[in-house]
């Protein structure tokens, strides 16, 4: 199997095939891995810290989250936020493209979709401890295509486990792109001017936040309807610069869409499958719609959550929230809610529809 990754003997890296594992002592949690693996600028941002292959198609990896992110954080500080588990599971996709299949520096990701749900104890299992989660991913390779000896795509499926206990696990398809390939495909898109300054957001707590810069919805005249925040400046959705909307942003409309539908009551995405069609352009609206859909039971709520880019639809999410249930006052230094209040255009008499459009989805 052919490695980019040459580890020294002190390195955060196993070497495929040499049997090391939990309890052989190899520290699957001693340093993150490259950065230029998971496709991040900022070391603070890369959550894997090690990996071994285990078979042709098989991987054990490492992952931690620190106590506290500051930005992918829950009111209160109880609970890890689980979208968190949705970028682990991206950059083990593209880690394992890289170091276990050798796609070389500089090619592109594609990713086609992207899912996570948490196991067993549910949001308890993602209970803030004294330290950082330290977090072990078994990761199988699937429909994996190669050509000329060259990755071209595969799914992920990952098991996340927390201390040796199921917490959750997650799915991912990628396709990989050279960059002469990724050149065609964007054309002239990728070298659009700098986006424009980004319109103001909805209020914070609305939408379960604390701070008006990491609020990615902007309102219209439609109260399930909102214009997308891509704020090319924001040092984690934009960790690097893009020519496009990046996937982790979509997640993140769509989990703040999903909280405004139920605010006031504070709830996290236990489950979210997004699927992505088209790339979302950074020059141009892009629609935001949330619909509710028939819960099984009146605590966990489905929503379905659109963006919609030039008349059709470029990304699809689909949520299953739950009550973030018990007090709010987490440390001092913690992300607090404020008393609700209303947007400038909220609950105005609604515009005219956006339209139908049929339900795919965007990258």
């Amino acid at each position: 199997m052919p490695s980019i990754v040459e580890p020294d003997p002190h390195g955060a890296y196993a070497r495929p095939g040499t049997g090391q594992g939990p309890g052989s002592g190899y520290d699957f949690h001693d340093r993150t891995v490259s950065r230029h693996l998971v496709h991040r600028a900022s070391v603070s941002e890369v959550f894997l810290t090690g990996w071994q292959a285990t078979g042709p198609y098989d991987f054990l990896l490492g992952a931690q989250w620190p106590r506290l992110h500051g930005f992918y954080r829950l009111p209160g500080d109880r609970y890890h936020d689980p979208v968190l588990m949705a970028e682990t599971v991206r950059q083990a996709g593209l880690l394992i493209g890289h170091a276990g299949f050798g796609v070389p520096r500089g090619h592109h990701f594609v990713m086609e979709d992207l899912s996570y749900a948490l196991d067993g104890p549910g949001l308890p299992g993602l209970a803030v401890a004294a330290g950082p989660a330290s977090l072990m991913l078994a990761v199988g390779c699937e429909d994996v295509r190669m050509r000329h000896g060259r990755l071209v795509s595969l799914r992920i499926r990952a098991e996340i486990t927390r201390d040796g206990r199921p917490v959750g696990h997650g799915s991912g398809q990628l396709r990989v792109l050279c960059p002469a390939s990724y050149a065609r495909l964007r054309g002239p898109a990728r070298h659009a001017v700098a986006p424009p300054r980004p319109p103001a957001p909805t209020a914070p707590e609305l939408v379960g936040r604390a701070q008006p810069a990491d609020v990615v919805l902007s309102p219209t005249l439609r109260p399930d309807t909102w214009l997308l925040r891509a704020d090319a400046a924001h040092p984690v959705l934009f960790d690097h610069q893009l020519d496009h909307v990046p996937g982790m942003l979509v997640l993140e409309a769509a989990r703040q869409a999903a909280q405004r539908l139920r605010h006031p009551e504070p709830v996290v995405p236990v489950e979210l499958v997004t699927s992505f069609d088209h790339y979302i352009e950074l020059d141009r609206p892009c629609f935001v719609r949330a619909v509710p859909e028939p819960a099984a039971d009146g605590r966990r709520l489905p929503v379905r959550v659109q963006l919609v880019q030039d008349g059709r639809t470029a990304a699809e999410c689909r949520l299953l929230t739950e009550p973030l249930d018990g007090p709010l006052d987490g440390p001092a230094e913690g992300p607090t809610v404020p008393p609700a209040r209303r947007d400038a255009l909220d609950g105005r008499p609604t515009a005219p529809g956006l339209g139908s459009t049929r339900l795919p989805l965007a990258s």
